[in-house]
């Protein structure tokens, strides 16, 4: 059975924003964003700059 922490906030650049996180095995990695927590939050992947920017529910961009 998978472990669940719901309604984890996560801090970035002094914003708070809200997830809903699946436990994982030891995998070395720290916490996977997904598809649905960036479409929430409005994120957009820009590639070419190796960017991540969100967009708070406050209106504020953060990258």
């Amino acid at each position: 059975a998978q472990s669940y922490c719901q309604g984890v906030i996560i801090e970035l650049e002094g914003l708070r924003f809200q997830a809903n996180l699946i436990v994982l095995e030891n995998k070395g990695l720290d916490v996977i964003l997904g598809m649905d927590w960036l479409t929430t939050n409005k994120g957009f992947i820009d590639c070419f700059n190796r960017t991540v920017i969100l967009t708070h529910h406050h209106g504020k961009t953060i990258k």
